[in-house]
């Protein structure tokens, strides 16, 4: 693979990754099995950010509905509103 083929395999899941955050803030997929993928890009794409890794952090804590020790929706969508914000 050429640094060419790595750079459009690199921006392809970074465009996928943007669209599946998006559709969390959505509404539309707030699903665990979509936080448990956005968990994965980011922890790839940024694994020595310590501003993703807080993200990613939430999102290992994220469960529908919330619950104790866990994050609900409404949390997880303020903080992927902020991840988008930096991916943009």
């Amino acid at each position: 693979m050429n640094r060419f083929e790595a750079h459009d395999i690199a921006l392809a899941r970074r465009v996928e990754l943007v669209e599946r955050i998006q559709r969390f803030v959505d509404g539309t997929d707030t699903s665990l099995a979509s936080a448990q993928l956005i968990e994965v890009g980011l922890d790839d794409a940024f694994p020595d950010n310590e501003r993703m890794a807080d993200a990613v952090l939430m999102l290992a804590s994220y469960r529908p509905g919330g619950g104790e020790s866990f994050h609900a929706e409404p949390e997880m969508r303020a903080e992927l509103v902020k991840v988008l914000a930096r991916l943009r």
